[in-house]
């Protein structure tokens, strides 16, 4: 009796499903030493799959290590910013040390309390009327400012000094380009000529009380402060000599350029001690 169209699926089912077996079988059995064939399809389809995610995943952590070491190379920028600033200060100091103070161990001693002597500060505020004149700064009163307190760039360079008023958290720093202003400064030439440096509200600075008859006061020649006015600590870096001429009266016309920059003029150094005090 001839199989029914039911038996026939039976037995076609039932074939299939050995055939299906035996393939599986023999793809799992390994060829003598070699990996077995399921294991390759398994290892070939997933394996692209675990690189893309293991690439990810590193892209992912580089991404992250990156950010915190950008933050840990910007920290340490800062960082090194600040320790030069510092330096810079200390070593606008040291050169009026050095000359001033023989004593190897009075000199010592002076540097081990050089850097309390250093208060940083920025500027928060120019003069409205001339922005040549002075300068606002967030340091005051409660940061230990006083009047008369010397005021440096970044560089060390002179900038000014601190006058009223002189607030808890505010100071204003009188510039040395201010007309009114006036430090007691010595040239690098040869003849070591002194006078008082004056602004002249433009930017510019004049060496005053020079006698015509002096000799000396090239141009090219750089001023630094002496410390006879006992406000600036000698030895400071305050400008160059531009040009020299001869005015109406018995001194010369010495016209000086400071050697701190306007572009520039962001964070400043107050040295609190004064002269007296630091030599």
């Amino acid at each position: 009796m001839p199989f029914s169209l039911k038996g026939r699926r039976s037995i076609l089912f039932l074939a299939v499903l050995l055939f299906v077996h035996l393939v599986l079988i023999s793809i799992q059995v390994p060829l003598e030493n070699e990996t077995s064939l399921f294991k390759r399809a398994i290892f070939t389809v997933f394996a692209p799959v675990q690189r893309n995610v293991v690439s990810a995943i590193d892209g992912i952590a580089g991404t992250w290590n990156g950010f915190f070491g950008l933050r840990g190379v910007r920290t340490e920028n800062q960082r090194l910013k600040k320790e030069l600033f510092f330096r810079n200060q200390e070593n606008g100091i040291l050169r009026g040390l050095g000359g001033f103070l023989r004593n190897a161990n009075k000199l010592e001693e002076k540097l081990q309390g050089l850097r309390g002597s250093i208060l940083a500060a920025r500027i928060i505020g120019l003069d409205a009327s001339n922005y040549y004149r002075s300068v606002i700064v967030n340091r005051g009163r409660a940061d230990g400012v006083r009047k008369d307190m010397a005021v440096c760039d970044r560089n060390g360079n002179v900038i000014g000094r601190t006058v009223d008023p002189v607030t808890q958290g505010e100071s204003r720093v009188q510039l040395i380009t201010d007309a009114d202003s006036g430090i007691s400064v010595i040239s690098s030439g040869p003849d070591r000529i002194v006078g008082v440096l004056s602004g002249d509200s433009l930017g510019l600075c004049r060496m005053k009380f020079v006698l015509a008859t002096t000799a000396g006061g090239a141009e090219g020649e750089e001023l630094f402060t002496t410390g006879f006015d006992k406000i600036y600590p000698p030895g400071l870096r305050v400008g160059t000599v531009v040009q020299v001429g001869n005015d109406a009266s018995l001194f010369k016309a010495i016209l000086v350029r400071p050697a701190f920059s306007f572009a520039d003029l962001d964070a400043v150094a107050i040295i609190t001690e004064q002269v007296q005090e630091l030599y």
